[in-house]
């Protein structure tokens, strides 16, 4: 017999790729009980707010750092939330079980569910298989993950428009900074490489660098090399890097958050992978396209809790520029 939920809480840990690639527990979730109100606390990543608009599948996004907050500031907020009486706390699969438990009793829902040992499985499918355990209806084939960019349009065309790029063919560099992705990213020099030879095959190429404020110094490195048929953004929103990636031919990127958000326009996504292992955390959708090097120490996120984020990986050095070009000319000749 399925219970009925009128108030879930979902608290994700996880960053902005993991929270998309939530998303379809979510739409599981609202198909099932559509009238009940779903908030989201995501206390690590509060930027992934843009992942959702409240209001539409989403009632609440609680936006608070648990990084930055004191544990005064946190009992406070915990204290906050089981004050809202919620039916439902759901964990990802993910999860320490242990973890998942402690939480479930601070918030004091009804029922918690989360946690698991779904290690083999892609993060997608580990987190619906929790939903089983509610009896709900779960119709085949899965729902894929979104993200709403709809209202963000406007300002992808306004942004082709400033720039004098309706005519041309948009191609999106995401290269990636820090220290918590570096072991998961393409050299920036294959990245240079493979933009001017994209530029000089194809005069009417242009090149959108995305980045986070953070990533700002590298993107504009890699734009001085490729001139003036390069743009660099940086501080936009999820949805508006979405709306533009949307507007782009080809987007590629190393296994970030940013493949994900690219996963879910139609545009033809091309992702790096080194150490990281595409069928637990690959992006999904009919426009999907990996290359996936061979790796002496994969990265497993629940296996390898101590992996050296540091390490240079020859596996990701081996996937040149020349065959992530040959993988674009494949792409585009087979779809004229």
């Amino acid at each position: 017999m399925k219970n009925n939920f009128d108030k879930i809480l979902i608290i994700h840990p996880g960053g902005i790729g993991d929270l998309i690639m939530f998303t379809p527990v979510i739409k599981i979730l609202k198909n099932n009980f559509p009238s009940a109100k779903i908030d989201i606390f995501a206390g690590y990543t509060p930027e992934s707010a843009g992942v959702f608009e409240e209001g539409d599948i989403i009632n609440k996004f609680f936006a608070v750092d648990f990084r930055k907050n004191s544990l005064f500031d946190k009992l406070k907020f915990i204290y906050k939330l089981r004050k809202e009486k919620y039916d439902l706390c759901l964990l990802p699969a993910d999860t320490n079980f242990l973890k998942a438990g402690i939480v479930n009793f601070l918030i004091g829902a009804k029922k918690g569910i989360g946690g698991g040992n779904h290690k083999d499985k892609h993060k997608i499918e580990a987190n619906i298989d929790l939903l089983k355990i509610l009896n709900l209806k779960i119709d085949y084939p899965l729902p894929t993950p979104f993200l709403n960019f709809d209202k963000e349009r406007k300002f992808a065309e306004e942004f082709i428009e400033k720039n004098n790029l309706k005519n041309r063919t948009l191609v999106g560099f995401s290269i990636g900074s820090g220290t918590k992705q570096r072991f998961k990213l393409w050299p920036k020099e294959n990245f240079i490489k493979l933009g001017q030879k994209l530029l000089e095959n194809n005069p009417d190429n242009f090149i959108i660098l995305f980045g986070s404020p953070s990533e700002k110094e590298v993107c504009s490195e890699v734009k001085n090399y490729l001139g003036k048929n390069a743009v660099l953004i940086t501080g936009q929103t999820l949805s508006q890097a979405a709306a533009l990636i949307d507007k782009c031919r080809i987007f590629v990127t190393s296994d970030i958050g940013p493949c994900h958000i690219a996963a879910v326009t139609k545009t033809d996504l091309i992702v790096i992978f080194g150490p990281t292992i595409p069928e637990r955390t690959g992006p999904f959708g009919p426009n999907v396209h990996i290359i996936s090097g061979e790796c002496s120490n994969r990265y497993h996120d629940i296996f390898t809790p101590k992996y050296d984020i540091n390490k240079e990986h020859q596996c990701l050095k081996k996937i040149t520029p020349d065959i992530v070009f040959n993988k674009i000319e494949e792409i585009i000749k087979h779809e004229q």
